[in-house]
């Protein structure tokens, strides 16, 4: 079975192309700045402009050791009104990427794949239900942001990571993109 760091890049994977899915169906930055892909074979909207990538990718990065760490309860994708910055919508995805393998895969490799066929069908499942978002939920302000946010498990010293130089990089995700597009 895969060790924590390994799931928890998998997981920081799948996170970034729902932190794109969410983006684009929410109408968070202009749909000209997305390009379509697939994703376990569910098409998806991927951001394809340097700043709004790199941030999303840098993001996830820096917290991937806190995910392997088990530290996290869950990641969750807040979209906020644009004049005080209060969440509005919250996108939330429980994470355990040390929990213990599925328990239908302990019996040996064929159990395994079915565990990863499973998997890999709850991924399509979710990110197909995430691409319906904008036909689901009323439009969002013009001037909405996003932030990423996470919710620490009971008894997670936060100083840890008020103390770490890598946290400077999880800075707001508020960004005028006119300036550099």
């Amino acid at each position: 079975m895969a060790d924590a760091a390994t799931r928890a890049k998998h997981l920081c994977d799948f996170l970034e192309v729902a932190t794109h899915t969410i983006l684009k169906e929410r109408n968070l930055y202009p749909a000209e700045i997305f390009s379509d892909r697939r994703c376990f074979g569910v098409p998806v909207s991927i951001a394809r402009h340097p700043d709004v990538e790199a941030y999303v990718k840098k993001t996830l990065k820096a917290i991937e050791p806190l995910l392997a760490s088990g530290s996290v309860e869950a990641v969750v994708i807040a979209v906020t009104d644009g004049t005080h910055g209060e969440p509005v919508e919250k996108f939330v995805f429980r994470v355990d990427p040390t929990g213990p393998p599925p328990s239908d895969a302990v019996g040996g490799p064929h159990d395994v794949a079915d565990a990863v066929e499973s998997t890999e069908y709850s991924l399509r499942a979710l990110l197909a239900r995430l691409a319906l978002l904008d036909t689901k939920l009323p439009p969002v302000r013009e001037d909405a942001a996003w932030r990423l946010l996470l919710w620490m498990r009971e008894g997670y010293d936060a100083s840890r990571i008020l103390a770490d130089p890598a946290a400077a990089r999880l800075v707001d995700a508020t960004r005028d993109l006119s300036a550099s597009a």
